[in-house]
């Protein structure tokens, strides 16, 4: 045999080895036993460890929230000088804005703001109904405030006769809340130190060593002070009338002292309280705000409380029981815009004097 033929044989046993094999090799053997990964498994794998990194960072980013703990607003209202100013701790100036009107607080103090300081909306309800009493029935110095989510009330009552009053009205309060609170009697004070909760009323302490301290509530609305020795009938007629200008209240014609077609039904509610109290008589206070001219404000607040008055005996209330004073801007009950306006302000109250 020749050397050529020699090496054409060759390379065709050469190429049968090969073709058998390529056709006799175990490849899925060969892949699983080297723990490679093919091309789709491999992009999967890629998509899948993308996936578990972008629910690792939410899972994080959500206990980093999560770890961020919503505290409650701090406040703290004080009387002075007859008007309630507010101080606390807030998340931004516009909750402390909004909790300042729901109070209708009379003035600002120093506000302080904190991340995560939410506005508890159930507790400014609850604080809301104690503002009237804390308003009217607590002398200079008092505080009403809340602290971590505890409220407390402290101070000295005006008057003894306002105790069984305000037992009525911590009784209908449904959050906690803790009082320190100083009743003035004739040679005594109570002190009520009690944590009040659901339906819970006062309790009194006596403590015949302190001494007896004159108040004197420096916002005047009546030139007729009432007597220490006064019924607690008196305080209330006063709550009777004010729970009814809670929810309604004595509004007047455009620019005039004409009342309106529903707020004579009002002054006819009052005045049916009056007359079955025939022996108290009634301050009818005008009140405005601070838009306008001082002087015109007054004048202002006298006819509509004149106008009132003689509404009221017009419905039988005896002409000698009834007086009508104007106090114009004097005596605010919330801040005024920056254009010296104020729903609140223009008001017309009722003031009971006294036998």
């Amino acid at each position: 045999m020749s050397l050529s033929k020699k090496i054409i044989l060759l390379f065709i046993s050469f190429l049968l080895i090969v073709l058998i094999s390529v056709f006799s090799f175990d490849y899925k053997t060969f892949l699983s036993s080297n723990n490679l990964v093919s091309f789709d498994e491999k992009t999967n794998l890629e998509e899948k460890n993308i996936i578990d990194e972008i629910n690792e960072l939410r899972n994080r980013v959500f206990e980093s929230f999560n770890e961020k703990e919503t505290k409650s607003f701090n406040l703290e209202l004080i009387k002075k000088d007859g008007v309630v100013e507010m101080n606390g701790l807030f998340s931004n100036p516009q909750d402390a804005k909004k909790i300042f009107d729901i109070l209708n607080i009379n003035r600002e103090g120093e506000y302080k703001y904190e991340d995560n300081r939410a506005i508890d909306e159930y507790l400014l309800e609850e604080i809301a109904i104690l503002m009237t009493p804390f308003k009217d029935f607590f002398a200079d110095n008092s505080k009403l405030t809340v602290l971590n989510n505890e409220v407390i009330l402290s101070g000295e009552l005006k008057d003894a006769n306002y105790k069984d009053l305000l037992d009525s009205i911590l009784s209908g309060i449904k959050i906690d809340l803790k009082t320190n609170i100083i009743v003035p009697e004739i040679g005594t004070l109570d002190v009520i130190n009690k944590s009040h909760e659901k339906n819970s009323s006062i309790i009194d302490e006596k403590s015949s060593e302190t001494k007896v301290l004159e108040i004197q509530d420096k916002k005047k609305i009546t030139n007729e002070p009432i007597k220490s020795n006064t019924s607690s009938k008196l305080s209330e007629v006063q709550l009777s009338i004010n729970k009814i200008l809670a929810t309604k209240k004595i509004n007047f014609e455009r620019r005039s002292s004409v009342i309106t077609a529903d707020s004579l039904i009002v002054v006819e509610e009052i005045a049916k309280i009056l007359n079955d109290n025939p022996t108290f008589k009634i301050e009818v206070a005008g009140h405005t705000d601070s838009k306008g001219k001082e002087s015109l404000n007054k004048q202002i607040s006298q006819d509509r409380a004149s106008s009132v008055a003689d509404v009221l005996i017009s419905l039988g209330i005896n002409k000698d029981r009834v007086s009508a004073v104007g106090y114009g801007e004097e005596f605010p009950i919330a801040k005024d815009d920056e254009n010296g306006l104020s729903e609140i302000n223009r008001r017309v109250e009722f003031n009971i004097l006294g036998e």
